[in-house]
């Protein structure tokens, strides 16, 4: 069950949310997307990202995983790693990615995230995308470590 249930009815408000949610991240935190094709998942990964960047990189194209399956940022404090794994199909693929190595040094954004949900204990939030009577909406879940991080966003 969601902890907070957030309204993005716009691409303002979707990117103005990524900005809040890339203030609260952390060293070591995995942010799962979880919803449909064209559900948002990549414009709000990329507004996380574009506030996270380093200054020097501020208005650089982020382009989807898609075909890369990873992109790493530099970030101010962080390496922010972005990975689509829609094209996934097991573990030693996912082993390819280095996705150990980038929680080592930073964090982790990843769309279609049921292929790692269980793999790793970092600090996790999870972001359901969710389309009711034509509005977007996101569920947040605290999978771990999140839970006075979502609180915080009630205020």
């Amino acid at each position: 069950m969601p902890e907070l249930i957030v309204n993005l009815d716009n691409e303002k408000t979707t990117n103005d949310f990524g900005i809040i949610i890339s203030e609260l991240i952390k060293e070591g935190d995995i942010i799962l997307l979880d919803g449909e094709m064209g559900s948002g998942k990549t414009f709000l990964a990329r507004s996380i990202i574009s506030n996270l960047l380093e200054e020097k990189f501020k208005g650089m194209e982020i382009p989807s995983p898609t075909f890369t399956l990873i992109q790493e940022y530099k970030c101010k404090n962080f390496v922010l790693g972005h990975a689509d794994l829609y094209r996934i199909k097991n573990n030693n693929e996912l082993d390819a990615l280095g996705i150990e190595d980038i929680l080592k040094q930073g964090c982790l954004i990843v769309e279609w995230p049921e292929k790692i949900k269980e793999l790793y204990q970092n600090d996790t939030l999870e972001i359901k995308f969710r389309d009711i009577d034509e509005k977007k909406f996101i569920e947040l879940s605290n999978i771990k470590g999140w839970k006075d991080r979502i609180n915080m966003l009630r205020k």
